[in-house]
């Protein structure tokens, strides 16, 4: 799987940078190659940024070409950059730098899938997810950060406290409203248990902000293609799913093979791990 400096690569990289100046972070560009010795690195990081393994033969232009990126912004960020060219598998890599960086959010680049290419080949938004225990942003071609003003929270079987604290931070540094949404399965009305999950997250929230909030049910059956369709109506920015469960998507008419959220959503997407999610 190649992932050069293509200009979804680019993208991502100025949507890295932006949140890492909001949150006043340092960020890290990381490129594999096949041509480049790992060494050693222990900065402390809290923001970071992934470029694939690519398929060049010089191992000197992409030197060059991750300096330039490297420059480009630190001047128009204003921000502490970090760039790292390595070699070997892509997991074994990136597992190896998020560890040793202490790294809190990798940002990835996000290309759409469907059909008999997701079936065969694992997206690298998907590899990524499955390989760190870091929260990871997969950056679509249409995202904006400078534009997060609404935060789409599912809340399934139990208080997501983790992926809570995350939409409390994004949306206390960017001025957005969170949305929290339960999924109601029965056409009479929500169910008690749901009614109990959806309160508690929400009394958790408000015990920690008083950013703007707002509960809703709504109706289907898979959680991650109600977040979707939520997350359409009202234009919101970004859409928080615990990975696994949470994000998969059930085979029909629209999602014909399934698959994972991060591959058909036209909203950002924010993985965040769960202890509790681990657990199911």
């Amino acid at each position: 799987m190649l992932t050069d400096f293509s200009s979804a690569s680019l993208h991502a990289a100025e949507e890295a940078a932006a949140i890492a100046t909001r949150f006043n972070s340092k960020l890290h560009l990381l490129h594999v190659s096949s041509s480049a010795a790992v060494s050693h690195l222990s900065l402390p990081e809290t923001c970071f940024f992934h470029v694939a393994e690519e398929d060049e033969d010089s191992s000197l232009n992409n030197k060059l070409r991750l300096e330039k990126m490297k420059i480009d912004l630190e001047n128009r960020f204003g921000i502490c950059i970090q760039s790292h060219e390595a070699k070997g598998p892509l997991k074994k890599i990136v597992t190896y730098y998020v560890r040793d960086l202490h790294i809190d959010l990798v940002v990835v680049d996000a290309k759409k899938k469907s059909g008999i290419r997701e079936l065969l080949f694992s997206s690298v938004a998907e590899i990524i997810i499955n390989t760190v225990e870091s929260e990871v942003l997969c950056v679509y071609p249409e995202s904006n950060c400078n534009r997060l003003k609404k935060i789409v929270l599912p809340v399934g079987k139990f208080v997501p406290e983790r992926k809570i604290r995350m939409a409390y931070e994004l949306a206390r540094k960017f001025a957005a409203n969170v949305h929290m949404i339960s999924l109601n399965k029965n056409s009479n009305g929500i169910s008690n248990e749901n009614t109990k999950v959806l309160m508690a997250a929400y009394r958790y929230l408000k015990d920690i902000t008083n950013i703007p909030v707002e509960c809703r049910t709504v109706s289907g059956n898979n959680m991650a293609e109600a977040a979707i369709r939520y997350a359409e109506n009202i234009n919101a920015d970004l859409i928080l799913v615990n990975p696994g469960t949470e994000s998969q998507l059930s085979g029909n008419f629209l999602y014909r093979w399934g698959g994972d959220i991060v591959n058909h959503s036209p909203v950002p997407v924010l993985s965040v791990h769960s202890n509790m999610e681990k657990k199911q």
